[in-house]
């Protein structure tokens, strides 16, 4: 689901996915306050918090969204699906999908440069 309150209010754990493949997991107090995967970091800031929506229509400023295009899921490039749409992509991104890295404890991240979030 995209309805991240209801997840907030019903779950202890998310797993984030993008193009079919855990992206990110862990308690959802952490993935949501502290992304540690690109994808969830843009789906955090695209989501409307009480007032902004207002305060952006009102600077004609639109929501904040992801750019690039979400691929076919028959034809995902090679290595990261989210590379293509990520600023923090590097090569060895676009070769082999990563694994996932314990960025803490408790939380799971399928990216390369998690530390840098």
């Amino acid at each position: 689901t995209h309805n991240l309150g209801v997840v907030a209010e019903i779950a202890d754990r998310v797993a984030v996915m993008y193009a079919g493949r855990i992206v990110e997991s862990g308690p959802v107090s952490e993935v949501f306050n502290r992304p540690r995967h690109p994808y969830t970091a843009g789906l955090m800031r695209s989501v409307p918090r009480l007032g902004q929506a207002t305060t952006l229509k009102a600077a004609g400023t639109p929501l904040p969204t992801i750019a690039g295009n979400v691929p076919s899921l028959a034809l995902l490039p090679k290595g990261c699906s989210f590379a293509p749409r990520c600023a923090l992509a590097v090569d060895a991104c676009r070769t082999a999908v990563p694994p996932l890295f314990a960025a803490t404890s408790t939380q799971q991240s399928r990216c390369l440069r998690w530390e840098d979030l």
